[in-house]
């Protein structure tokens, strides 16, 4: 293959420039998605209070955020689990109707 290159140079470079030519063709091509379609938008809060009790997280800190958050706009699905150390809440809003 290094014979064969350095006996043709013009080869080379002709394979160069049809391998650059290939490469831009193919990279103009490529269908570019910046944000990807999302049927059913939902948000997920994760709360960490490292060595507190799931009751003492599901007083003090979930009840409080699943009250806060509900109050936005166009929410139809929540739910909420304390664990130790941790609170999860999720949120759903009504999927599109297209």
């Amino acid at each position: 293959m290094i014979r064969f290159a350095i006996r043709n140079p013009h080869a080379v470079v002709v394979a160069a420039l049809v391998a650059v030519v290939l490469g831009v063709t193919s990279f103009q091509r490529l269908p570019a998605d910046l944000l990807p379609i999302f049927t059913t938008p939902a948000v997920q809060i994760v709360t960490f209070y490292p060595g507190m009790p799931p009751e003492v997280m599901e007083r003090d800190i979930t009840s409080r955020l699943e009250r806060w958050t509900a109050q936005s706009v166009g929410i139809s699905h929540q739910e909420a689990k304390s664990m130790l150390g941790t609170c999860i809440i999720f949120h759903r809003e009504p999927s599109p109707r297209w």
